[in-house]
């Protein structure tokens, strides 16, 4: 199964993780803190480590749009129709949407301009529903159409420009984020390795209450980290919300 973006969804890595670090951590220390501590980072650390990959192919798909609609929008220039032009780009999309561009293409070409943006339209829920109701309004526009396909590839280019921007420092947050993690994770491995009497305390049933409090607020701490280290692709505001939020009455 597959998310929103395109990337398969992460649960039954994260399950076997927290499962394993959840027994890791008690067998190796006895203590439940420790092991409601790993079994809990086992949970948060997985879509944390594939971030990167998610990133690299988020940024390549936007940049695979904004390509794309200006090719359209110069063999446009060049006198194609827009079902002309649809056709002539399949033979270049870059490779990240070349299925969806080739589909549409092909619907525009038995079915109509109109049935081929309901179905770029609903290809996706990202840059799909933007670029439809772009092709839609130089499709109705009356005029010649460069004009407002170049106009749709300059309002996907500032898009794009803004999520690259908002990925650079998620990316920052991200690299502090483990170099954090990493440091933790080593200083109570080498306690524990070297001075395991420092535990002994935690084993009462006051102090293992007290170590599950400490495992809980650090887990808190470290999944507010990574949900803000994880760039989400947001879903186009042409999209209804699945779940809309009820506005209070101003009554």
């Amino acid at each position: 199964m597959a998310g929103v973006t395109g990337f398969p969804r992460l649960w039954p890595v994260q399950a076997a993780a927290s499962a394993g670090g959840m027994g890791i951590g008690a067998w190796t220390t006895g203590l439940w803190g420790m092991a409601v501590l790993a079994g809990g980072l086992g949970m948060l650390l997985p879509p944390f480590i594939a971030a990167p990959a998610r990133r690299r192919r988020q940024t390549a798909e936007a940049l695979a749009w904004q390509s794309w609609t200006r090719q359209v929008a110069e063999l446009a220039r060049s006198g194609a129709g827009l079902g002309d032009a649809l056709a002539a780009s399949t033979e270049h999309a870059p490779p990240q949407i070349a299925g969806t561009v080739t589909r549409a293409a092909r619907t525009a070409r038995l079915n109509g301009l109109r049935a081929a943006m309901d179905e770029l339209a609903a290809a996706g829920q990202v840059w799909e529903p933007e670029v439809a109701a772009g092709l839609r309004i130089a499709a109705g526009s009356g005029g010649p159409l460069a004009r407002p396909l170049s106009d749709l590839a300059g309002r996907i280019g500032d898009i794009v420009a803004l999520h690259r921007a908002r990925t650079e420092a998620v990316v920052q947050l991200w690299t502090q984020t483990i170099a954090l993690l990493a440091l933790a994770g080593g200083v109570v491995t080498l306690m524990y390795r070297n001075n395991p009497a420092y535990f002994e305390p935690y084993r009462t049933p006051t102090g293992q209450a007290v170590l599950l409090l400490i495992a809980f607020v650090l887990l808190g701490a470290t999944a507010f980290l990574v949900r803000h280290s994880v760039v989400r692709a947001e879903s186009s505001v042409l999209i209804a919300a699945k779940r809309p939020r009820r506005a209070p009455d101003p009554l």
